[in-house]
C-alpha cells in the first residue's frame, strides 16, 4: 500500500473519529441540569467486554434527593439490592457514587466501594465504568 493511501484512510479514520466523538453530545450542563439530568433509572449496557462479568442485570437508581439504590442481578441467580447509598455530581464531568457493588474487578467483585465515575452528557446520558471499556450505565427514565 502506497504512503498516499495510508494517509488518506489515516486522514478518513480520524474524521470519522471526531464525528463520532461529536455526535449527540450536549454542552456542558449546569450543575443544577446536571442533577436533573442525572436523577433517574440507570441500566448497564452489557457489550464485548462486560459479558464475561457473569452480570444478567444491574439498574442504579439516582434520586434527586442524592440517595442511591443499586440492583444486580447476576447469572448464577444471585441478587445485591442496595437502597441506602449516596450519589452527588461533580462538576467536573464525573459522579461520586458511595458503596456500587462492583463486579468487573476480580479484585474487588462482590465488595461495595465507592468510586468517581466519569459522565458523557450524550443524549441518553451515560456513565463510564471505564473510558477503555464498552460497558456503561445508559439513563433509560428520569426519576
Amino acid at each position: 500500500m502506497s504512503v498516499a493511501a495510508c494517509s488518506r484512510i489515516l486522514v478518513g479514520a480520524g474524521v470519522i473519529a471526531v464525528l463520532l466523538g461529536t455526535a449527540g453530545c450536549r454542552g456542558t450542563p449546569s450543575p443544577e441540569e446536571a442533577h436533573k439530568l442525572l436523577t433517574g433509572k440507570w441500566r448497564l449496557v452489557v457489550k464485548s467486554d462486560c459479558k464475561h462479568w457473569g452480570v444478567d442485570g444491574d439498574m442504579l437508581i439516582l434520586h434527586s434527593d442524592g440517595k442511591l439504590e443499586q440492583h444486580l442481578k447476576l447469572l448464577n441467580g444471585k441478587h445485591y439490592d442496595s437502597d441506602k447509598e449516596h450519589w452527588e455530581y461533580l462538576p467536573d464531568h464525573s459522579i461520586s457514587l458511595d458503596r456500587r457493588l462492583v463486579v468487573s474487578d476480580p479484585q474487588y467483585a462482590g465488595i461495595p466501594r465507592s468510586e468517581v465515575l466519569i459522565l458523557e452528557f450524550s443524549d441518553p446520558p451515560v456513565i463510564l465504568l471505564n473510558p477503555h471499556e464498552d460497558c456503561f450505565y445508559e439513563r433509560f427514565s428520569s426519576e
